[in-house]
């Protein structure tokens, strides 16, 4: 699919993306009253030239926002398509901690589902879970989240996890993915890449599995849900030692 604004010449938008697809860092748009249209991606003039979602929103300086188009597209389903502009503000989570939260895009999945962040896979799920049913929705314009701060200290590179469950259980698990943890880049003055860096802030999106008989992937990893993550807030540039 092609998302991008059409009122302005802009390089920014989501081109040719694939069932789950996602720009991880942010793009610069122009700030005012946008319209934005989502299109079919094809090389057929007559298929990608119709947009399926028209809309307008308004984008202040200098904030940032993550948009998703989620829903489903065959008609009569619900929820249907939608395009979400969610406000992002990001704040610094300290030192040696990661910013996260949790937006929950999963249409087919429960409405309602519980989610927490291990540190390891071994570990256990607490009974009162990090973000409960009440945080997290699946339908409307924009989703609610909460924002939390996970310490980073002693995790094992690649060990982070996003865990989701049904409400108000902690088994069976619906699924777990690692969050991309990343690190320090050798070079001066770039910032460390990989949303789990200390001093970074991230949004875990859960995305749906595919439906069948859908264009989508099928089979695989594809059959269930997923999330996929954004980076929020890039830690200070680094300078390694000589």
């Amino acid at each position: 699919m092609d998302m991008r604004p059409v009122d302005i010449i802009s390089e920014a938008g989501l081109f040719d993306a694939v069932f789950r697809g996602s720009n991880m860092f942010y793009q610069g748009i122009d700030a005012g009253t946008r319209q934005i249209r989502v299109f079919m991606s094809s090389t057929n003039p007559a298929i990608t030239g119709v947009p399926i979602l028209d809309t307008t929103t308004t984008f202040t300086s200098p904030n940032g926002y993550t948009v998703i188009h989620t829903g489903f597209a065959r008609t009569g389903s619900t929820p249907g398509r939608v395009l979400w502009i969610v406000p992002d503000a990001a704040a610094d989570p300290g030192a040696g901690n990661v910013g996260i939260r949790i937006l929950h895009a999963g249409v087919g999945l429960a409405t309602n589902v519980d989610v927490n962040i291990t540190r390891r896979a071994t570990d256990t799920l607490p009974t009162r879970p990090q973000w409960p049913t009440s945080r997290i929705r699946a339908s409307g314009r924009t989703s609610r989240a909460r924002r939390d701060t996970v310490l980073t200290s002693g995790v094992a590179a690649d060990s982070m996890r996003v865990v989701v469950t049904a409400a108000g259980t902690k088994t069976p698990v619906l699924f777990s993915v690692k969050v991309p943890r990343g690190i320090a880049e050798r070079r001066p003055a770039i910032r460390s890449q990989g949303p789990a860096c200390p001093a970074r802030s991230f949004t875990a999106v859960i995305v749906p599995a595919s439906v069948v008989g859908s264009t989508a992937p099928q089979g695989g990893a594809f059959a269930a849900p997923s999330a996929v993550f954004l980076v929020d807030k890039r830690p200070p540039n680094t300078i390694p030692a000589p």
